[in-house]
């Protein structure tokens, strides 16, 4: 009587040895796959919480980041959202590794399209919170800083409204090895500088022609710090030359779209950069500044000179300061809530 043997175990009868092995190779990559791509998330999720010091979960993130089209935009008044940008030596550095070195204002006006990058002299005389007398104003992040919980951000924010008479929605801070990690991600940038430059006395000094140049981190990081055979005024003009040609490389190689790009940059950030943004309106700046006019961004400086708004002064407590030429911020507020051609006539909150 011939036997008969279920359909269920005639297929494993017919399984060839080559196909165990293939299942048994796929579900492995699978495996390794599945835990390569966790581990890297969690290290990505840890560095967005360390940057916005939120406390969101793996799936938070991953839901504020990639959950596309929303009606929520930025923080704005009149429809104008000023982002203040903070670039330093960085806290682990006990020479004012705490102080600004660069200080600027990103604003977007989201309808017109239009976006603009002003630097504020860092030597400007203002008034801290929580502290008597005069301070200059790269020291208000350094105060900041120091309180529990620290709020390096939020004073110089304020200090910001106070002389723009504008309100200061978000802000960001990154130090030098943030910055220098930007750069390497993208291969270097190419800096067009208005004129010649030279500066002996760092590690090798620095040389940068008039026009195009190609600069790696470490001579990017020379270029927007050297400042002793110029002046503050024109390491300003430089720091937007570099912001700039961050940003052109950017563009061109699509690298703030790119995950491996991004991962490598949040990899970087964790320690290194600190934003008052939450995650979802990070992503959000990013989308919102995809849509400006980026080839027109207007750039501008504030320096000494006869026919501007600041002048200088040496005090005893402080020494070398950036003052009102008229005694108060006026004509500064004017101009930089007119860089748009629309002035803003009241501070609102």
């Amino acid at each position: 009587m011939k036997k008969i043997i279920p359909n269920d175990q005639k297929s494993k009868k017919k399984m060839k040895p080559w196909k165990k092995k293939l299942l048994i190779t796929f579900g492995i990559i699978f495996f390794i796959g599945a835990s390569v791509f966790g581990y890297f998330a969690y290290r990505a999720n840890k560095s967005i919480n360390n940057i916005t010091g939120e406390n969101q979960s793996i799936f938070d993130t991953a839901r504020s980041l990639l959950s596309g089209a929303t009606n929520k935009q930025l923080k704005s008044d009149n429809g104008r959202t000023n982002i203040v940008l903070l670039g330093m030596r960085g806290e682990n550095d006990p020479n004012g590794g705490l102080l600004a070195d660069s200080i600027m204002i990103l604003s977007m006006q989201q309808e017109s399209k239009k976006i603009a990058m002003v630097s504020i002299p860092r030597d400007l005389r203002v008034t801290v919170p929580g502290t008597k007398g005069y301070s200059k104003l790269n020291a208000a992040h350094a105060i900041g800083f120091r309180q529990k919980p620290p709020q390096g951000l939020q004073y110089t924010m304020q200090v910001l409204e106070d002389v723009t008479g504008m309100p200061m929605h978000y802000g960001v801070s990154v130090d030098f090895i943030a910055f220098k990690g930007i750069i390497d991600a993208l291969g270097g940038i190419t800096v067009n500088a208005e004129s010649n430059f030279y500066d002996p006395n760092y590690d090798g000094g620095i040389r940068v022609k008039k026009g195009l140049n190609e600069l790696d981190s470490d001579k990017a990081l020379k270029y927007v710090q050297a400042r002793l055979t110029s002046n503050d005024f024109d390491r300003s003009r430089r720091q937007r030359e570099v912001m700039t040609a961050i940003k052109d490389k950017a563009e061109q190689s699509g690298a703030i779209k790119n995950p491996i790009f991004m991962l490598n940059l949040l990899e970087n950030f964790g320690t290194n950069v600190r934003t008052t943004m939450t995650v979802e309106e990070l992503r959000i700046a990013v989308d919102t500044v995809s849509t400006l006019d980026m080839n027109n961004m207007i750039q501008k400086g504030y320096d000494t000179s006869n026919d501007g708004p600041f002048t200088s002064q040496t005090l005893p407590d402080i020494g070398y300061v950036i003052i009102p030429r008229s005694g108060n911020f006026t004509a500064f507020q004017k101009d930089i809530q007119g860089i748009f051609g629309t002035e803003i006539t009241e501070l609102q909150r």
